[in-house]
């Protein structure tokens, strides 16, 4: 009989268990063959009783074993035990489980962080955007209401109006500062820094004078006349010399080398400026006020009431355009275009800032106004033939 070596241990083999369980099945047989038929001496009972319980216990032992090697021979076929971890596995895994877990952790934060930045800077971005676009539509209105300032001929003539008030108080401002200027300067000469307040007027006295002749030739300007009259243009270009240089002499004469105390180019240059703006303001004062008294009165706005007349108001507004057209012809500051002996659409357009639609209208008007006296100077010719 053979045996099995399992993890150390020496165990029969399944043909010595059958062997055994053969073995015991006869033993069990001849007891009962040797047992009498009759009941006989209780000695021999006793001793068949001890021998079927020893037969049964061993019967009992063998079969446990049996099942015994049936079930560790199943165990050693199963392939899950060697799944089973030892414990240095089990803490290599365990630590292996905590190196992973803290990475997720730190995944996720960074996630959490990235997604929270990128959320801010989207926000960031959204109101810079907001922004932009409600600058821009600030920028379209105002670029909105200044094309339309601008194609407004009231709205124009207001614009050049506010510039001729503002160019008018520049200018008067400079000739009160020059005189402000001149007149400091006439009191040091004359009594000295601490002298009586009454040299202060001294200047006054001959810029003043000035002042008025500015005024008037700035009204004279803006009504298409001439200040002075031709008859009395002599005299009153004499008195402007006068009191320019009386002006300029009084200022300069402290720092002259004969009427006073020369000290150096620079000073005298500063005591000439005063009188140099006095001068700039007397000229520039009448120039600009004639320049923009021009654009106001040749500037054209759409008639919208025909008021007596029995014509519409656009035909009354195209009739009147027609007029200045003619006139800005034969005074040489709208030319003809090409062979048609009439300004260009476009010329009229800029002349008068108006629409395009009124400058065309305006130019089918002189052509038919053109080619009607055209047409009418042939018919008169022709007549006495």
């Amino acid at each position: 009989m053979s045996d099995v070596s399992v993890n150390g241990a020496h165990r029969p083999s399944a043909a010595a268990t059958t062997t055994v369980q053969d073995l015991d099945a006869t033993d069990v047989a001849a007891a009962t063959a040797a047992r009498p038929d009759h009941d006989g001496a209780p000695r021999r009972r006793r001793g068949n009783a001890k021998k079927i319980r020893a037969m049964r216990e061993t019967i009992e032992l063998r079969t446990a074993t049996t099942s015994y090697h049936r079930e560790l021979a199943d165990l050693q076929r199963d392939r899950s035990r060697l799944d089973v971890l030892s414990a240095t596995e089990e803490r290599l895994e365990r630590r292996a489980a905590r190196r992973v877990r803290g990475l997720g952790r730190r995944h996720d934060v960074a996630t959490a962080v990235a997604t929270a930045r990128l959320d801010g800077r989207q926000r960031r971005a959204d109101r810079q955007l907001a922004r932009a676009e409600l600058t821009d539509q600030v920028w379209q209105r105002r670029a909105l209401a200044r094309r339309r300032r601008l194609l407004d001929p009231t709205s124009r003539l207001a614009s050049l109006q506010r510039t001729h008030v503002g160019v008018s108080l520049m200018l008067m401002a400079v000739a009160v500062a020059g005189i402000a200027w001149t007149s400091m300067g006439v009191h040091d000469a004359l009594v000295g820094p601490d002298g009586t307040p009454l040299a202060y007027i001294v200047e006054p006295l001959f810029s003043l004078p000035l002042l008025v002749i500015i005024t008037l030739h700035a009204r004279a300007a803006q009504w298409g006349r001439t200040f002075p009259a031709r008859e009395n243009r002599t005299r009153v270009r004499v008195l402007e010399a006068f009191l320019l240089l009386a002006t300029m002499a009084i200022n300069a004469s402290p720092v002259l080398p004969v009427l006073g105390t020369w000290h150096d180019v620079t000073t005298l240059l500063a005591h000439l400026a005063p009188p140099v703006l006095i001068v700039v303001a007397i000229v520039l004062q009448p120039l600009a006020a004639a320049f923009l008294a021009t654009i106001l009165e040749e500037a054209h706005v759409e008639i919208t009431d025909a008021g007596p007349h029995r014509l519409a108001a656009d035909t009354v507004d195209t009739l009147t355009l027609v007029t200045k057209v003619r006139a800005a012809i034969a005074s040489g500051q709208l030319e003809p275009w090409g062979d048609t002996g009439l300004p260009s659409v476009e010329a009229i357009r800029r002349y008068f800032g108006c629409e395009k639609r009124r400058a065309q209208g305006v130019h089918d008007a002189l052509k038919l106004l053109t080619n009607g006296h055209h047409t009418g100077h042939a018919s008169s010719t022709e007549a006495p033939a």
